[in-house]
């Protein structure tokens, strides 16, 4: 069964383009050869090497950096938030090989995504790019039927990274242009967003990521978190994964004694749920997808 790329090509609205203008809108300017790795391929077997391998077989010029190839086994979500996350400090002309994919091996199609500040991003259309398409906008999209980009040697079907993303990402980053890669198309997947709210004076949204020292980072906005009214200092209770924690509200994690519950807008810009020097994740046993309500006391 073949898998198909796309190409999007996001507006401009992002601060990188407005930092590096218009003149850095076009696929090919700014840095090239830079390849930028995220998947769920973990790092315990040789699914990395031959991905980073049929990279440098395509293009031997390659430089590669990796966000993370540590997403949850099959968390399409977590993926999507973690990339949109990494993406806006990489420089304009960086090409993004992601692949989370649950489906592998089925009709799926594979996309191509340009950014308005010049960035690439080459994966599945199973909504793997869902935030990256809401942060950043859509300008176009391209599907790819053109076969000579694939690895033939050894493919599976299963790890469309190793055979499609990364020697695609590969030309893509040595400057091949993407009209190359097939026409047009207007239905890239978007993947359903839980969109936080303020109910009354209860804050309710949900954790889009667990991160390496289990804090939980939510979708809950700075300005809803402003329209709640809250302050540093005062004391919330947060009820989540059906347990309840009582916390203050702050600007970091040293703002109360190790051990200690804590919440503050984190560096996503997002309501970050914590415990000092401890693992909020492994405290309440909760992953991402949890709900979260958060009430001043």
């Amino acid at each position: 069964m073949k898998r198909r790329l796309m190409i999007l090509v996001m507006t401009m609205l992002t601060v990188p383009a407005l930092l590096f203008g218009a003149a850095g809108a076009a696929a090919g300017d700014g840095v090239e050869n830079l390849v930028v790795l995220l998947t769920d391929y973990g790092t315990s077997d040789f699914h990395v090497g031959a991905l980073e391998g049929s990279i440098y077989s395509a293009n031997p010029d390659a430089r590669i950096s990796t966000i993370t190839h540590n997403v949850p086994a099959f968390n399409i979500a977590e993926g999507s938030f973690i990339l949109a996350q990494a993406a806006p400090y990489y420089p304009p002309g960086a090409v993004f090989a992601a692949d989370v994919d649950p489906g592998a091996a089925t009709d799926e199609r594979s996309i191509v995504l340009l950014t308005g500040d010049g960035k690439l991003f080459v994966g599945p259309d199973n909504g793997l790019f869902t935030d990256v398409m809401n942060e950043l906008g859509v300008a176009s999209v391209r599907e790819i039927t053109n076969e000579n980009f694939t690895v033939q040697v050894n493919f599976s079907a299963n790890f469309w990274g190793i055979g499609v993303y990364g020697p695609v990402a590969a030309r893509l980053a040595a400057g091949m242009d993407p009209s190359e890669v097939g026409d047009e198309i207007f239905d890239p997947v978007r993947s359903e967003v839980d969109l936080a709210r303020l109910e009354n004076e209860t804050l309710v949204g949900v954790v889009e990521d667990v991160d390496h020292w289990g804090n939980l980072i939510t979708n809950i906005p700075r300005d809803l978190v402003d329209r709640a009214d809250l302050e540093p200092g005062d004391r919330i209770e947060i009820s989540i994964g059906g347990e309840e924690v009582e916390a203050a509200f702050g600007t970091t994690y040293a703002d109360v004694p190790e051990g200690e519950w804590v919440a503050f807008i984190g560096s996503s810009g997002r309501l970050e749920i914590a415990i000092n020097m401890g693992s909020a994740a492994l405290a309440l046993g909760v992953s991402s997808g949890s709900e979260v309500q958060v009430d001043r006391i």
